[in-house]
């Protein structure tokens, strides 16, 4: 079981190292060939419309993270009926609600004077609600991909899974990168991400439906009980997406009402500069999920104290050494990416990485509840946090600059580390001298008792 583990580990943090490798790659293509075929009117006109579908990727509310993580814990328990139930009663909630704000939209499209609100030029009307219409419908399906992959995770098959999301990402911006390529318009770039984006879903559950044939669609095993136990958890969920855009979105917008756009721009540019180190501890995260709901749903929280000291570690280690090559070379690099038209404020530079440390010792604890849906206390922690970081942004601004956005957002993180690590604890029985002393030597995945509870 503990090579099984390893060999697991291995595979998932491979198949998660993959992403962010393809988005740098889809972004350094895609950017030159948009401003060429489109110049950079239509390309922004584009963007601005392209932007406001996502947030129809809500409206799953969270349904489909927390129906992963039942799922795994029922299959590692060996109750697939039960985990079936909440395949298809997620599938069946999520398509419902899909298809009840997808004509809800429509119709505010085309009732609504949208073309005023986002002014876009080149563009008429009819083309601007086709379009809107077209890739909410692309938002939806990816929606769909949340069900899809709930049942790679449950049977032990997330790294295909990850490998399966990441060649249909990609599939889906390089056709649209083709399209544009052969002059198509924007309406039939986004009817070419639509297409393309069925395809992969369509593929994915057939590939799905062959690794894992006990998981069928359908409804005869949806329940609204399983809903109705899913829902405070899946809602709590939320609070995570919300609490990122205070820190992200709304932190800008302090910046700005504070300091000008000027500011925001150096403020951004760093920040994005840091975020690299945020890559290695979501890599790390993302692939110990799974394992870890494996071990509450058995019961066998030796495995998953020691999966979680081994994360925790991994996550400091990793970022440490992103932070210590950006320290060394992140001005260097900084000059390069911006062609030395904006000149970094250094103070802010280390602050923002320290922040990236702090940041990476509690959102890899954070996993821990989360792999049991026992995430609501943190997630509305989370969400007071970072919504009050940005009243404090707002007054320390004026008097230190930018070095006040990221002592706000470093604030942020520290109370996020006094929650989560004694809540991570408690859930795993762990305590911190021990967990402490863990992190300083040798990492250890011992499988522990498989059936025990300690």
């Amino acid at each position: 079981m503990k090579n099984n583990l390893k060999h697991r580990l291995l595979h998932a943090i491979g198949a998660t190292s993959v992403g962010p490798v393809l988005t740098a790659a889809i972004q350094l293509v895609s950017v030159p060939v948009f401003l060429h075929f489109w110049g950079p009117k239509l390309y922004g006109e584009w963007l601005v419309l392209s932007a406001i579908p996502i947030y129809l990727g809500l409206t799953d509310f969270g349904f489909g993270s927390v129906a992963a993580t039942e799922m795994t814990m029922q299959v590692a328990r060996g109750e697939r009926t039960a985990a079936l139930e909440v395949f298809q009663s997620t599938w069946l909630l999520t398509t419902g609600v899909s298809l009840s704000i997808g004509l809800c939209v429509a119709l505010g499209l085309w009732a609504l004077p949208i073309e005023r609100w986002v002014h876009v030029a080149l563009l008429s009307r009819e083309q601007l609600i086709a379009i809107l219409c077209v890739l909410c419908v692309y938002v939806l399906l990816d929606l769909q991909w949340t069900v899809i992959v709930a049942g790679f995770r449950s049977d032990g098959n997330y790294s295909l899974g990850t490998h399966l999301g990441n060649i249909g990402r990609f599939a889906t911006n390089a056709s649209s990168i083709v399209a544009v390529a052969c002059h198509a318009s924007p309406l039939l770039v986004a009817v070419t991400l639509v297409v393309v984006r069925l395809a992969s879903n369509w593929t994915c559950q057939l590939v799905l439906r062959r690794k894992s044939p006990w998981l069928s669609y359908g409804y005869r095993y949806s329940s609204l009980k399983v809903i109705r136990k899913l829902f405070r958890p899946a809602l709590a969920y939320m609070a995570f997406p919300a609490g990122n855009a205070f820190s992200l979105q709304g932190m800008t917008i302090v910046v700005g009402a504070t300091l000008g756009p000027i500011a925001v721009v150096m403020f951004s540019t760093v920040r994005t500069l840091t975020r690299f180190a945020y890559q290695m501890v979501d890599m790390i995260t993302n692939s110990v999920w799974t394992e870890l709901a494996v071990a509450f749903g058995v019961g066998n929280r030796q495995l998953a104290r020691n999966i979680h000291r081994c994360a925790c570690q991994a996550s400091l280690g990793l970022s440490f050494t992103a932070i210590l090559f950006l320290s060394l070379f992140g001005v260097r690099i900084y000059g390069y990416w911006t062609h030395h038209q904006i000149l970094m404020d250094i103070n802010l530079f280390h602050l923002l990485l320290l922040e990236v440390l702090a940041n990476a010792f509690w959102f890899t604890s954070s996993v821990v509840s989360m792999a049991c849906n026992r995430h609501e206390r943190q997630a509305m922690v989370y969400l007071l946090a970072t919504a009050l970081s940005l009243p404090l942004a707002y007054i320390l601004i004026p008097w230190l600059g930018l070095k006040g956005a990221a002592i706000s957002l470093l604030m942020v993180d520290l109370c996020m580390i006094g929650y989560v690590l004694g809540h991570s604890l408690a859930l795993l029985h762990d305590n911190l001298a021990e967990f402490a002393f863990a992190l300083v030597r040798a990492p250890s995945l011992g499988a522990g008792n498989p059936g025990g509870s300690d």
